[in-house]
């Protein structure tokens, strides 16, 4: 291979590190390795000039949720690093979330030299094309037979990837040497045009009536809530949000509201507006099943949910012409108003001092406003929905792409990267599936974040499910770990106590939250909470 159509592997990882931060990446995430040795000391030199702020995680499947959290908080494109082979598969999780939620992911793998592939070299695969199922759009840079004058190339594929501000993945083939001088004659700051990002017109709503509904998914589709605020007020429709503290006037104990047959029959709707996606509760997919017409309000549908029905489409919130003559009735409104602020006076009654939905809503109240609030999926997130007291202050997040339970400690580690002050309501087999997230350097930065860990031994949601009570439910399905939570944290370094009683939950709370911290509410077993919820519904279906 001669000079004159090869680009050094140093000179080239300095070249992309340069592009990341020219398009916008103020973050980074890198995982060791060797071959991706040149974009790893490109960014601690970057790093080094305060260019970038960068992260260090030895575990890959950690390290690209960590990214994806970044990315939630920040909404810039987060590049994830790391070294050929396996390593690389291990993004594979957090981009399918990044890609079915919509951030700004970015995979960045090494990989060796093309001559080498399918040859049996060493730490080698076909990294190509290994993410179908989460990436649309993929650069291959390689430094092996490119000719001078391929920086501005490769610098123009680079920021039309993350202009994108979507998930994508960067194969780059270094070859060796790995590590050696940056000197070269090609000028490294060759200026590119900037790229446009992708924006979606809006288009008017077709379909209205006075008893129309918006039902709004966790992440809103991305929308602020200010304008659907807006969107409810005009058009006089209530709101019923899978996510009540996102700061909205919104009706409380949504899916309590909607649990009974009746009661979704008396609140039928004509017109059921969906932004976001609808993924917690029977209930609520049940009532939107009654609307005689739907109106989806999702990017999505574009690219992802290309098979998503309804009787309009919109890729982000419609326009409202002729506003004057719309009709509405201020009654429709007060039946949700009416019906939550019964079930609000009801729930206390029904609900005993210490349980998994009291625990998780004296959190959802507690925790000071500023503060940002991560719940995981399963039952947390589903017990937010049908029991937390609407509130404003916070900011709320969740793996709602795919609602897996793989990375969340991670992600919400990335969040608080970002914020003030950070939350974090997990369940204990989502805690133990990413324990890995607690695996941070002495060096590492460590945010201000508090862990609340529901501990009832296992799969708690599922004593909730028709499954509930099949031969071997403990063996399959409720999955006991046996664990000491609190000594697991400890072991990574974590300060950790545990609670189990409302009062200590909330003494707990309010200190200041400085540093990492585990809180492990320890809760009765798991058939005690499943068999609550169903007498919940009961009870409050005679309302």
């Amino acid at each position: 291979m001669t000079e004159s159509n090869y680009t050094p592997s140093p000179v080239l990882g300095e070249v992309i590190v340069d592009q990341l931060i020219r398009s916008g990446v103020r973050e980074a995430v890198i995982a060791p390795g060797s071959r991706n040795a040149p974009l790893t000391m490109a960014l601690w030199r970057a790093a080094e000039e305060k260019r970038i702020r960068l992260h260090s995680r030895i575990d890959e499947r950690s390290a690209a949720f960590l990214a994806l959290g970044i990315a939630k908080a920040t909404g810039a494109p987060t590049p994830v690093i790391c070294t050929s082979g396996s390593a690389a598969a291990n993004f594979y999780p957090a981009l399918l979330e990044a890609h079915h939620s919509q951030h700004p992911l970015i995979a960045i793998t090494a990989d060796r030299p093309a001559r080498l592939w399918q040859t049996g070299a060493n730490q080698t695969t076909m990294q190509l094309g290994m993410f179908p199922a989460a990436i649309s759009h993929t650069v291959n840079i390689s430094a092996s037979g490119s000719e001078r004058g391929q920086v501005r190339n490769w610098r123009i594929e680079i920021a039309q990837c993350l202009a994108r501000k979507k998930p994508a993945h960067i194969n780059v083939e270094f070859d060796e040497p790995l590590v050696g001088s940056l000197d070269w004659s090609e000028a490294l700051d060759a200026e590119i045009d900037p790229i446009a990002t992708q924006s979606f017109p809006a288009r008017p709503l077709q379909n209205y009536h006075p008893h129309g509904v918006i039902l709004l998914g966790h992440d809103r589709a991305g929308i602020s809530p200010a304008d659907i605020s807006t969107m409810s007020e005009t058009l006089g429709w209530p709101i019923l949000s899978e996510d009540p503290l996102s700061g909205l006037h919104v009706v409380a104990h949504a899916s309590l509201i909607l649990s009974d047959e009746k009661r979704r029959s008396e609140l039928k709707p004509e017109v059921a507006m969906v932004i976001g996606r609808l993924t917690l509760t029977r209930a609520v997919s049940a009532y939107l099943a009654l609307a005689e017409r739907v109106v989806i309000v999702d990017s999505r549908t574009d690219e992802i949910d290309i098979e998503r029905e309804g009787d309009e489409l919109h890729l982000t919130l419609p326009t409202l012409e002729k506003q004057s003559t719309i009709q509405r009735d201020a009654s429709w409104s007060a039946k949700f108003t009416s019906l939550a602020e019964k079930i609000s006076h009801r729930l206390p009654a029904l609900l005993p001092q210490w349980s998994e939905p009291t625990a998780v809503v004296a959190t959802a109240q507690e925790i000071p406003s500023d503060s940002a609030l991560f719940v995981a999926s399963s039952r947390p997130i589903r017990d937010i929905e049908a029991f937390a007291i609407p509130r404003t202050g916070i900011e709320t997040f969740a793996n709602r792409g795919l609602a897996g339970i793989d990375g969340n400690v991670s992600t919400a580690f990335g969040i608080a990267l970002a914020r003030k002050r950070t939350y974090a309501i997990v369940g204990d087999l989502a805690f133990l599936h990413d324990i890995n997230g607690l695996l941070i350097g002495p060096e590492e930065t460590r945010p201000n974040l508090t862990f609340i860990v529901i501990a009832n031994d296992g799969g708690g949601i599922f004593s909730t499910l028709p499954q509930s009570d099949v031969p071997g439910f403990e063996k399959i399905f409720g999955t006991p770990h046996g664990r000491d939570l609190v000594a697991i944290a400890e072991s990574y370094g974590i300060s950790s106590l545990g609670v189990h009683t409302h009062e200590a939950l909330v003494a707990q709370l309010a200190r200041s939250g400085e540093g990492i911290r585990v809180i492990v509410a320890r809760m009765p077993e798991r058939t005690a909470n499943a068999e609550l919820l169903k007498e919940i519904t009961r009870s409050l279906a005679l309302l």
